[in-house]
C-alpha cells in the first residue's frame, strides 16, 4: 500500500485561503518568504479576494497556500501528483525545486496565460456524460485553419473539459444535442488553458525554465502529460512545458496510482476538488483534505 500527496489547480481558490495558516507564526514566516519574491502582495490578494480570480494571482495563491500546507504538515509519501498548476507544488514536495523557485514560476507561467490572447478570444467548457472519443470527433469536426478546440483535462468519468476559441465552444454550447452531448456548462476562465492555442507562450515560458535549477526528484511525479511517474529532471522540465499545450491526463493517473496499490490520497492546499475527483474514479478510496491549520495539526498528530 502507498500513500499519494495530490495539489490541485486553478479553480480551487477561495477568499480568505491560507488566513490562518499564517496566523501561525512558522506559516506566517513561510508565506512572507515566497510573498516576498513576487512583484504584489499575493497574500493581501488571498485575504480581501479581490483579483484573486485573475489567473497571474491565482496560480502563486494556491501554489503558496499549498506548500505552507506541506511544510507544516511534515508530509511525506510514495508519490505525488498535481493538477494542472498543482503540479509546481508537488515537484516542491519531491525536491525537484524549490519553493521560491516553484512561485515565481507559476508567477510568470499565469502572467503568460493570462496575456495570451485578448479577453474573449479563448474559453474553455466542462462536458458531463459523454465519453472521450466522442468528444475527441466532435472537435476535430469544429477545429479549422483559423480556429481550434481541444480536449484540455480529463478529470474522471463523465466529466472532461474542452478548451480553444470561444466562438467554438460558443457553437458547442449551441449545438450539444447534434453532437450527442448530453450536458456542457461553459467556464469562468480567461483564456484556452490546455489547449494546442496555448503554443503562443511556449518558447517564452521554457526560456524562463532555463534559467531555474531543476534536481532529479526524490519521489516519483506522475506529470500530468503523462501520466506516468517521472524523476529524470529534464524530462520533468520538458513535461512542464507540453503541460501548457496538452491535456490534463488526471483520470488516467489516479488509474496508474491505484495499479500501484495507492490507498491513500492527501490532498494539500486550498479545497477538496480534487478529493472529489477521485472518489468518482474509485469510489472506496481513501482521501484527505490539508487545507486549514486545523487538518495540518491533525495530520502532524498522527506522525
Amino acid at each position: 500500500m502507498s500513500k499519494v500527496l495530490m495539489f490541485p489547480g486553478q479553480g480551487s481558490q477561495y477568499t480568505g485561503m491560507a488566513n490562518d495558516i499564517y496566523n501561525d507564526p512558522t506559516g506566517k514566516s513561510l508565506l512572507n518568504d515566497l510573498n516576498a519574491v513576487l512583484d504584489e502582495d499575493i497574500i493581501a490578494i488571498m485575504e480581501s479576494g479581490e483579483k484573486l480570480a485573475e489567473t497571474e494571482n491565482t496560480q502563486p495563491a494556491i501554489v503558496m497556500h499549498s506548500i505552507a500546507a506541506l511544510k507544516l504538515a511534515q508530509l511525506n509519501a510514495d508519490y505525488v501528483i498535481g493538477h494542472s498548476l498543482g503540479e509546481y507544488a508537488a515537484l516542491v514536495a519531491a525536491e525537484v525545486i524549490s519553493p521560491i523557485d516553484a512561485v515565481r514560476i507559476v508567477r510568470k507561467r499565469g502572467q503568460l496565460m493570462q496575456s495570451a490572447f485578448p479577453p474573449g478570444v479563448g474559453s474553455m467548457a466542462a462536458i458531463m456524460g459523454t465519453d472521450r472519443d466522442i468528444i475527441e470527433k466532435v472537435c476535430q469536426s469544429l477545429s479549422n485553419d483559423n480556429e481550434k478546440i481541444d480536449i484540455a483535462n480529463l478529470n474522471c468519468p463523465g466529466q472532461i473539459v474542452v478548451a480553444g476559441h470561444k466562438t467554438l465552444i460558443d457553437k458547442l454550447v449551441e449545438a450539444k444535442a447534434e453532437h450527442q452531448i448530453k450536458k456542457i456548462i461553459p467556464l469562468n476562465v480567461t483564456g484556452p488553458f490546455h489547449s494546442s492555442l496555448m503554443k503562443v507562450i511556449e518558447s517564452e515560458f521554457s526560456a524562463f525554465l532555463d534559467t531555474i535549477d531543476f534536481s532529479d526528484a526524490s519521489i516519483p511525479v506522475i506529470q500530468n502529460v503523462t501520466a506516468l511517474p517521472v524523476t529524470d529532471k529534464d524530462e520533468i522540465k520538458a513535461n512542464l512545458v507540453k503541460q501548457l499545450y496538452s491535456p490534463v491526463e488526471f483520470t488516467a493517473s489516479i488509474e496508474y496510482l491505484l495499479a500501484q496499490n495507492a490507498d491513500t490520497f492527501i490532498e494539500v492546499g486550498p479545497g477538496k476538488v480534487l478529493s472529489g475527483l477521485v472518489r468518482k474514479i474509485y469510489r472506496n478510496t481513501n482521501t484527505l483534505q490539508v487545507d486549514t491549520l486545523e487538518q495540518i495539526n491533525e495530520v502532524k498528530s498522527w506522525h
